[in-house]
């Protein structure tokens, strides 16, 4: 066998390549909705969080003294990408050969979701990285085993260590332990494993690395395993629809010509069953995470289609393996090339679209339904508009009709102000503060126009009074995308309802507030 350094030298430039690629991407790309927010919640330090555990925030918190809570909060986990690139060359070379694992993260690097996701503020980058460590860690115990027993039982435990990280990224890494005892206990070279301290001490270390969401769990009555659990809806009508779309978007999320040959070396390693170990070692690792997210939407829920990726993440070494074996050199470099060319067009004009606009001024029929893009746009234009009409007066809280607004509205302010979920689920916003905390104060109630129907008339009993302001819009390249609606609330007089908490107490609202109107404060702004 051929030395693999050139290899590595080869992976090493395309890491450093892509690398540079996602750092152009973080600049240009604002927040997305979920890291708007998980930046916004990490700010509270926490054994765990209601809609995922807490290894992002954890992350999040620790660079923001040095990154803050904008953009370059994305360096760390950009950094976090691209070793688990590396880890997945070492995978694939340990399992098929040092050229497949060349392929196979350049197909990662050029697959959409893991190019444009996987370095920004997600649970998907701590994640993949883990299961990626726990898998690389046991393919060396299986296929290229120490000779003592000690070793084997490092081996565990190093696996069990990197599976309890994965827990505390996200709630995928049980699907990934229900592959690994899938192979375990399928392949009969492998069971005698189970026979064994190291999966059950491995099992332990995990759990126990695991215990701030569990305890955070027991502490707050299970909410975040019930709020992801309940997203599969079950019973009524069946809904095969559902679960061909959700294949679809996983297609455009990976992009076609790399999900296709993706399938077929799925479907081939399935037909060669367990002769074919270490490909079917892959395919245990990915396959429940794949076909839970997959078929859920058969009753009823839509779902999402990134969902599945952290399991087809495990079949990219099986990927880069069927690239090497059936296509002939030319045809890889130049599928190869090709699959760069279209991911950088790709990325060029989805990047200069979400940061500009530009489609809606050429082709702006093509957006008559709606801009998916603007789920990208920061509301870094709020702080401005708010100062300029002095609408943030101290001691003010403000209230929007969503989780995703709030996250807006608390990442674009840079948490100086409290922001408060009126409606709806409001995810950890609805943990952060005692509902009776903002008794006798006013509120600044605001969101998109299209949020706010009836709202006024639904905080009117808490309030003393809710006045209608002037509206004014957020949008790219001085266009009005996102007309905002908002309202003062004058004194609140009994706490907002909370899903999640109680009020601490219930005292009286002081005398003074009461009736007061706009422009009898006498405070200072709360915005400099």
């Amino acid at each position: 066998m051929r030395s693999s350094s050139p290899a590595n030298t080869t992976v090493l430039a395309l890491i450093a390549a892509f690398t540079a690629l996602r750092l152009a991407l973080a600049a240009m790309l604002p927040l997305g909705v979920d890291e708007a927010y998980t930046l916004s919640v990490a700010h509270d330090l926490q054994l765990s969080y209601y809609d995922h555990p807490p290894l992002q925030y954890w992350i999040a918190h620790l660079f923001m003294p040095l990154l803050g809570d904008g953009r370059t909060a994305r360096l760390p986990f950009i950094g976090l990408f691209a070793v688990s690139s590396w880890l997945l060359y070492r995978l694939t070379q340990v399992l098929f050969s040092a050229q497949a694992g060349v392929t196979a993260v350049l197909a990662l690097n050029c697959s959409a979701f893991f190019t444009f996701a996987g370095g920004w503020v997600l649970p998907d980058g701590p994640l993949m990285l883990a299961l990626l460590a726990a898998a690389l860690v046991l393919a060396r115990h299986f296929f290229a085993p120490q000779a003592s027993r000690r070793g084997a039982l490092t081996a565990w435990l190093r696996a069990g260590f990197w599976l309890g990280i994965a827990a505390l990224a996200k709630y995928h890494a049980l699907l990934f332990a229900i592959g690994l005892l899938l192979f375990l206990a399928g392949v009969p070279s492998r069971r005698h494993e189970l026979r064994h301290a190291g999966p059950w001490l491995a099992s332990l270390l995990a759990l126990l690395i695991a215990t701030p969401v569990l305890a955070w769990n027991i502490e707050h009555d299970w909410i975040s395993v019930g709020y992801q659990a309940g997203r599969a809806r079950f019973g009524g009508q069946l809904h095969p629809e559902y679960v061909l779309a959700n294949l679809i978007g996983q297609a455009i999320w990976i992009l076609p010509w790399i999900f296709v040959p993706l399938v077929i070396a799925a479907w081939r390693v399935s037909r060669a069953g367990r002769t074919a170990e270490r490909s079917w070692y892959c395919l245990c690792l990915g396959l429940p995470t794949i076909a839970v997210f997959t078929v859920a939407p058969l009753w009823g829920g839509l779902g999402l289609p990134h969902w599945p990726m952290p399991g087809w993440l495990m079949l990219y070494p099986v990927l880069g393996e069927y690239l090497v074996r059936w296509l002939e050199p030319a045809r890889l470099r130049r599928w190869g090339f090709a699959c760069v060319a279209l991911l950088v067009l790709l990325g060029t004009v989805l990047a200069s679209h979400a940061a500009t606009g530009f489609g809606r001024i050429l082709a702006p029929r093509l957006f008559a339904y709606g801009d998916p893009t603007l789920d990208a746009f920061e509301w870094s234009q709020l702080p401005g508009e708010l100062r300029a009409r002095a609408l943030l007066q101290s001691g003010d809280f403000l209230i929007t009709t969503n989780w995703m607004y709030a996250g807006r509205i608390d990442q674009a302010l840079h948490h100086t102000v409290p922001v408060v979920v009126f409606g709806g689920n409001p995810k950890e916003f609805g943990l952060r503060y005692d509902p009776a905390e903002f008794l006798g104060r006013d509120a600044l109630v605001l969101g998109p126009a299209d949020s706010m129907k009836g709202v006024a008339g639904r905080l009117r009993p808490y309030f003393d009074a809710v006045d209608e302001l002037a509206p004014f819009g957020l949008g790219r390249s001085g266009m009005q995308e996102i007309p905002l609606r908002l309202m003062r609330a004058h004194c609140l007089l009994k706490p907002l309802p909370s899903p999640f908490r109680q009020p601490s107490n219930t005292r009286r609202v002081p005398e003074p507030c009461r009736g007061r109107g706009l422009g009898d404060s006498d405070a200072s702004p709360a915005l400099p």
